[in-house]
């Protein structure tokens, strides 16, 4: 496979565009929602856009507000403002709770005072929660949407049952003990790992040249080698890189019965994952696909020439798509695990 790194993209994002049901909720209801707690200023709205909707009274109050506060609103530096038009020159709000009231003001001259408002998923109160909105912003951009407002809505009636403080947003549920034991089951104590690499080394083996590889027995030893040390370096990477992040990557099988479905969710798994406020991209797959990449392309273990100029010496972004495709295809297998044992015990070895 000459390209995996495109092939692997083009078969992850190509699910992003999947239908959805129409939504009950809008950003305007939603917001209308968020002011019935009575901590902001009275607003009236506008026109509501795609992204959010206008504010025609109240917009200096709000900003006031925001100015005054700071346990309750972040200001957006340039960096996180470029993403709209005239960063420069607008003023940016965000609310430190979650879901998170997102406030643009612009004035122009002696005109009155400007603003949009719509709802984010993460507060901006933390490193963290400015990361988890990265990860929002691009899994929206990825599937050519916005924000689920349905989903905005549920969060909103979830907040509403805490105190009225700046939050952080809720650790993930998993232990380190429990991280620990998810990264030895792909590495250690599972036959799957041992496996993949035994028939992954023997295909190889025929296809590879013998001046790189060795031959004879070192060979296939040098492959094992190269393949084994691909797995340990790329979920060690993953691993810590998910907890570094707060990211829970224990698979979650699809609850369709449709293959077609559940192979698609099983796919937009490798980059998006469900979350207590919803799909997030998951960046410590993307730490582990890239830093594997540079980190095997650099040391080459099992190789017995390293030459810099070998043509047959993948590069780092198609070692990147292979990673990808790997944990595309362990998704893939955790969904349909279960189904092949039951064929395999009832249907083939004829047990009950």
């Amino acid at each position: 496979m000459r390209y995996p790194a495109a092939i692997s993209l083009a078969l992850i994002f190509s699910l992003a565009g999947m239908a959805q049901e129409p939504e009950q909720h809008t950003i305007k209801s939603n917001v209308e929602y968020r002011l019935t707690r009575g901590d902001l200023p009275a607003l009236t709205f506008g026109l509501e856009k795609p992204k959010n909707v206008e504010i025609i009274s109240g917009g200096e109050e709000l900003l006031q507000d925001c100015l005054s506060d700071p346990l309750k609103w972040s200001q957006d530096p340039l960096l996180f403002r470029l993403a709209h038009t005239h960063a420069a020159s607008i003023r940016s709000c965000r609310e430190n709770s979650s879901p998170s009231l997102h406030v643009i003001f612009r004035r122009v001259g002696d005109e009155p005072l400007q603003a949009w408002v719509h709802l984010d998923g993460h507060g901006a109160q933390t490193s963290a929660s400015r990361l988890a909105h990265l990860g929002e912003f691009l899994y929206n951009k990825i599937r050519f949407q916005n924000n689920d407002q349905d989903l905005m809505f549920d969060n909103l009636e979830r907040s509403f049952s805490t105190p009225l403080v700046a939050t952080q947003d809720p650790a993930v549920s998993i232990s380190m003990r429990d991280r620990l034991t998810l990264f030895t089951d792909k590495n250690v104590t599972e036959v799957q790992p041992y496996a993949s690499s035994v028939f992954s080394s023997a295909a190889l083996m025929l296809i590879s040249p013998t001046r790189i590889w060795g031959r004879g027995a070192d060979n296939y030893t040098n492959h094992l080698v190269a393949s084994f040390s691909h797995r340990l370096v790329t979920y060690g990477l993953q691993s810590a890189a998910a907890a570094a992040l707060h990211e829970d990557l224990r698979y979650r099988p699809s609850l369709s019965h449709n293959v077609w479905k559940r192979s698609a969710h099983a796919l937009f798994s490798t980059l998006v994952q469900e979350t207590p406020r919803g799909s997030d991209i998951v960046f410590a797959n993307i730490v582990a696909a890239a830093g594997s990449a540079a980190i095997m392309h650099a040391t080459r273990p099992g190789q017995e020439d390293t030459a810099q100029d070998n043509f047959y010496h993948p590069g780092v972004l198609n070692l990147t798509g292979r990673n990808l495709l790997g944990f595309a295809e362990a998704n893939l297998w955790s969904e349909f695990k279960p189904d092949i044992k039951h064929l395999v015990k009832n249907k083939l070895l004829h047990r009950p």
